[in-house]
């Protein structure tokens, strides 16, 4: 394999802690810090751009790899909190002793190719590449690492399942296994913030300019061949409805092992993947860690991560590499390879709290050894216990599905509006729910694991939604969510061969919820709640339906609780550095986030507004009650890049539709500079319905 370093430029800065906070003063490095630009060219002839940060000293180091569509890459003083805050641990790390090298994906930002899908295999092999290129540099130990967060998490699966020889550990933080069930179409049914918010997002971004100081005289040169031969990443999720090739290429599941190097999977309960995560570290058969706090979509040491408490996650980042890829022998690998934060009741509420109650806790595997599943059954009258109905016992429940269910579950992980979006009280969709509920706890209940949903319904459609939830309600009747599961039924045996539900037949449906640990507090109860839609996270299903659940004695319909009992003989408390909790006033705030009810056309309308100066996104999701077949989104972003000489500005907008019989997406891109048009292109794409 052959590279050709095509040009750098060099800088050498000092990053002091006045300038950049505490996180770098004492680190060996953190007063002198060199860094390097650099354009390196793939086996294609691609040219990738590229900054390293390393240690001003003679020396072979380490190296931390991270890359990233998102526009990450700049020129200028290094200063921590200065740093796009998925940088920030990089930069500490640095001043550790070790070589960052972070790149932007082919296609986007600073670096050339195209990219018409996300997680292409071009990408892929870009990462598996740079890999080997960094090890053969003459400052590196040939050791390599990675660490990211987001997409900065999942692109590490992609490269570690190549399996390149210097790869030799990696810090996978919020980074999903499966982009099909845990992204685009958890369940089996399309997630509408992909469509009103993600894929509108990167449509402006990857279509903006890159930035003449990383880029040179190629800047032109390099966004034509954006603008000409990228394409949107909404294309392809709606072209590939269903699991298949195009999915399993960009997923590490079910092939973990594939991956040969050490694994450090880092999640929150408020964030997109802890389940995913655990099921990883579950199946991976190399040494390895997982670290599940209560976070949303940050790292935990970042200034307004929510909800707390807060941990200097660096230096379990630097005690983890420091075994791996410098052969520190610190003890990492002699503590208990899980720690979980265990959560407790606290009232609800649409922004993620500052702290959340709970307790930090170790243990020795995932799932849980000591483990008890436990059948909680669904009775006559909403009673929910774990007496299993007698075989003699007959008996059903009924609900009408209404496609604006699920108003109060919130945006999964918050939607990129967080710390908003997240669930509220959960009593004011009872009315679209089939609901089970237990006496009051005599005792306090620990539920660690993932709880099981065993239904046995019937349905008057062929195409169905079923939506669990598992709530915790306190003795003033206030009803937390605590976690959720959701399946199309048409997909209960295979996400890429969907079959349709005999009318009136009953069928019995197996799957997960989420993954939780939570502790259900002595006098609460639990509830279980049934319903066909989750509004703001699931697209509708297209046929009205009157939906049956059994619950006889031949036909118990269940869930199944992973309770876990007290540990003894109890483990020591992790070791992990607590932080002051986030500033209220430095929590962001969309401008609108509502969901509205229009009583003349019984439709139901989620808007979206966020502005960040640089970054607008607005966006309108509506469903219709009468006619679930027809649900829309529309999205507009805007990306501003604003340069001496010229304000450069980037529309992208989007029409995702469906009806009875296909899905319908829409893409226009409009670049302005200075006012006047610059660029314009449109695609558009239908695809029939495939029993969703």
């Amino acid at each position: 394999m052959f590279f050709l370093l095509l040009f750098a430029t060099l800088a050498s800065v000092s990053l002091s802690a006045e300038s950049s906070g505490d996180p770098m003063a004492g680190t060996p490095y953190g007063d002198k810090l060199k860094v390097t630009y650099e354009r390196v060219a793939m086996r294609d002839g691609v040219e990738l751009a590229v900054r390293i940060i390393r240690p001003d000293v003679e020396g072979r180091f380490p190296a931390v790899m991270i890359y990233y569509p998102y526009r990450f890459l700049k020129k200028g003083p290094l200063d921590y909190d200065d740093e796009p805050w998925p940088f920030q641990p990089m930069l500490y790390l640095a001043g550790q002793g070790y070589a960052i090298v972070q790149y932007d994906t082919r296609g986007t930002g600073n670096s050339g190719g195209s990219t018409r899908d996300m997680y292409n295999q071009d990408e892929q092999r870009d990462g598996y590449e740079m890999v080997e290129w960094i090890a053969a540099r003459p400052w590196s130990n040939e050791k390599v690492g990675m660490m990211g967060i987001s997409y900065g998490g999942v692109v590490q699966w992609q490269v570690a399942k190549q399996a390149p020889p210097h790869l030799k550990a990696i810090i996978v933080r919020s980074g999903n296994d499966d982009n099909y069930t845990e992204f685009i179409y958890p369940g089996g049914v399309l997630r509408p913030f992909v469509m009103w918010r993600y894929a509108p997002q990167m449509t402006a971004m990857n279509f903006a300019p890159p930035d003449p100081e990383l880029t040179g005289e190629k800047w032109s040169e390099i966004w034509e061949e954006h603008l000409q031969n990228n394409r949107p990443w909404g294309y392809g999720y709606v072209k590939h409805m269903l699991d298949g090739p195009y999915w399993r290429g960009q997923s590490v599941a079910p092939g973990y092992d594939r991956v040969k190097c050490a694994v450090f999977v880092m999640g929150g309960w408020a964030d997109w993947y802890p389940t995913a995560l655990l099921r990883a570290f579950s199946k991976l058969k190399v040494p390895k860690r997982a670290l599940v706090g209560p976070w949303g979509h940050w790292w935990p040491e970042v200034h307004n991560t929510v909800p707390g408490p807060r941990i200097d996650g660096r230096l379990e980042y630097l005690k983890w590499f420091d075994y791996w890829l410098k052969g520190i022998d610190n003890g990492v690998m002699d503590e208990p390879p899980v720690t979980l934060f265990k959560r407790q009741y606290k009232e609800p509420s649409a922004r993620m709290y500052l702290e959340e109650p709970g307790f930090w806790q170790s243990e020795m595997d995932w799932p849980v050894p000591r483990t008890r599943y436990t059948p909680m059954y669904f009775h006559q009258g909403g009673r929910l216990s774990r007496e299993r109905p007698a075989g003699s016992e007959s008996g059903s429940d009924r609900y009408e599905y209404d496609p604006a269910a699920g108003i109060t579950s919130g945006i999964h992980a918050g939607g990129s509006i967080n710390p908003w979006g997240m669930p509220v009280d959960q009593r004011l969709d009872e009315a679209h729910s089939l609901v089970y509920a237990s006496e009051p706890l005599e005792e306090d209940l620990e539920v660690t694991g993932n709880p099981t949903a065993v239904l046995h319904v019937s349905s008057t459609a062929d195409v169905a939604y079923f939506r669990v939830k598992l709530i915790d309600v306190a003795p003033d009747g206030t009803a937390k969510l605590v976690r959720y599961g959701g399946l199309n039924a048409t997909h209960r045996n295979s996400h890429s061969r969907p079959e349709p539900l005999e009318t009136g037949a009953v069928h019995e449906l197996k799957f997960d919820l989420k993954a939780m640990a939570y502790v259900f507090a002595k006098g609460h109860r639990i509830q279980v709640a049934v319903t066909g839609a989750d509004m703001p996270n699931a697209w509708p299903t297209p046929e009205r339906a009157s939906i049956t659940l059994h619950r006889d004695g031949e036909r118990p319909s269940h869930l199944v609780l992973p309770v876990v009992p007290v540990q003894n003989p109890k483990l020591a408390e992790p070791g992990l550095k607590r932080l002051p909790n986030a500033d209220p006033d430095d929590l962001s705030q969309p401008k609108e986030y509502s969901i509205t009810r229009d009583l003349v056309n019984d439709t139901t309308t989620l808007r979206l507004h966020v502005d960040r100066g640089t970054f607008l996104i607005d966006s309108r999701y509506t469903v219709s009650s009468k006619n679930p077949a027809r649900a829309t989104v529309k999205a507009k972003a805007v990306y501003t890049v604003d340069r001496p000489e010229s304000e450069i500005q980037v529309t992208a907008n989007e029409l995702t539709t469906s009806n009875e019989t296909s899905f319908r997406y829409v893409a226009d891109v409009e670049v302005t500079v200075n006012g006047a048009r610059h660029f314009n292109k449109s695609w558009s794409i239908t695809v029939p319905r495939q029993l969703n």
